[in-house]
């Protein structure tokens, strides 16, 4: 089953993964996100192209995870590390994490990209793993993705940054992409070379998502020699 999965995932840049979540770990990032969402609104970022929050609708909450321990032990716990394992091949090490939450009724869209898009410097792929805090349908937001052959076709493409909704753009084709809808606790990984974007929330509720990315090496920003923003081996838990 891994390998099958494995295979289907470096066919087509993303793989599935239904019930993922326990209750309990539903419920903890639900929580964990409320509180957050509680504090005062934000940009969602710092300048350029990480300034990519347009206020209540579309908020960032990233970075956090230190501040609750049990969020932090599920990043670093046995439910990613399966994920990790079988598209990666490895269990992985925590690079980013930020909860991102569309707004009822005016909740914006994300235009298309690869999430390496915006590392800023040449990097190993890596997986990105996005988590349905709520069922998420075309009207709320869903993710959408362009199947890619990660074998075949690897690396980047040119990205445009638009400055009327803080994002860059990667792709401009006719290509609507393979919808994501999907209940609560589902798991969506894709590679950070998987061209991917998200619809506008139109309905009278939040759309939240939770989305942790894992490269198989620490990804070393060349300008200080550090890690970018985290080197965490999962498997590392600090919490039962």
């Amino acid at each position: 089953m891994m390998n099958t999965t494995h295979q289907s995932f470096r066919e087509n840049g993303y793989a599935v993964f239904p019930s993922a979540l326990s209750d309990a770990e539903l419920s903890m990032l639900r929580q964990s996100c409320q509180t957050l969402l509680d504090e005062p609104i934000d940009d969602g970022g710092h300048s350029g192209k990480h300034k990519i929050g347009l206020g209540s609708a579309r908020r960032f909450l990233a970075h956090r995870h230190e501040e609750f321990p049990e969020l932090e032990a599920f990043l670093l716990g046995n439910t990613i590390a399966k994920i990790n394992e079988t598209c990666l091949g490895d269990s992985g090490t925590l690079f980013n994490e930020q909860f991102v939450v569309k707004g009822s009724g005016t909740g914006a869209s994300f235009a298309w990209h690869q999430d390496g898009a915006y590392v800023g410097f040449d990097h190993k792929a890596y997986l990105t793993v996005w988590i349905a805090l709520d069922d998420t349908t075309e009207e709320n937001g869903c993710v959408y993705v362009l199947p890619r052959n990660l074998d075949e076709s690897p690396g980047l493409d040119p990205h445009k940054w638009l400055e009327e909704s803080n994002e860059l753009n990667g792709y401009s084709g006719e290509d609507p992409g393979k919808a994501m809808t999907c209940p609560a606790g589902t798991i969506v990984a894709f590679s950070s070379e998987t061209l991917h974007r998200s619809g506008p929330n139109t309905t009278d509720k939040p759309r939240r998502a939770y989305i942790c990315q894992y490269s198989v090496e620490t990804i070393i920003d060349p300008e200080t020699g550090k890690p970018k923003r985290y080197a965490k081996k999962v498997g590392n838990s600090v919490a039962a």
